[in-house]
């Protein structure tokens, strides 16, 4: 197993541990929330200007993951989505980036996903992505430089995936380079209001633990 996914799994077993020890176990919700970061440090994120950004997320379960080519993903519903999408866009912006049209040949394309599964898989087939991502086509499938994991088992409902790809390059068996991903696990519990402010909190922290992504 991968070094820095099997810590990220230590972690979320100690995390979990200390709040079971707690007389009253977490109050809120928010207090169950993780953030995990991690990207190919031979990238050079400096040498990219701009990126795109899809007008949806994607909705990963279990039924939509044994589905097949041609079929239609399924979708976050778009009040949730819209907050994804903002605070992606926010981050991106502040960091220097400028959000461009996917078929503008954008330095970098950002994938948003929801997984509502006991499995979050990081690697997909192509037809989750083929409505949006330009040039796509059968047999392709991200490839995650230097951390490649498969599969992470048992990750909780609610969670949020980000996987920065590139087409400046492409791995061997037409690979597509995940140059960053972040995950938020936890999110999708509670109102709505406090749905979309957590939202906008983790992903905050994630591009805060990525300064290397900041131009």
């Amino acid at each position: 197993m991968n070094k820095k996914l099997y810590q990220l799994l230590i972690f979320s077993t100690l995390l979990f541990s200390a709040i079971s020890c707690k007389p009253d176990g977490a109050e809120y919700v928010d207090e169950l929330d993780i953030v995990y970061t991690n990207y190919d440090a031979s990238f050079d994120f400096g040498s990219a200007g701009t990126y795109a950004l899809p007008s949806k997320v994607i909705k990963i379960t279990d039924q939509f993951i044994d589905g097949n080519p041609g079929d239609e993903p399924e979708y976050l519903d778009p009040v949730y989505a819209a907050a994804i999408l903002a605070s992606i866009k926010s981050n991106m912006d502040a960091a220097g980036f400028t959000e461009v049209s996917e078929n503008s040949n954008p330095d970098l394309i950002i994938l948003p996903s929801v997984s509502q599964t006991d499995q979050l898989f990081f690697y997909y087939d192509w037809w989750y992505w083929n409505w949006f991502y330009p040039g796509w086509g059968p047999g392709w499938g991200w490839w995650y430089p230097g951390y490649y994991p498969p599969q992470v088992n048992r990750v909780r409902t609610g969670t949020l995936m980000m996987q920065m790809t590139t087409l400046e390059t492409q791995g061997d068996a037409d690979k597509i380079p995940v140059v960053w991903t972040g995950v938020v696990n936890g999110l999708l519990e509670g109102s709505a209001n406090s749905i979309n402010s957590r939202v906008n909190e983790s992903i905050n922290q994630a591009f805060e633990q990525s300064p290397y992504l900041a131009k």
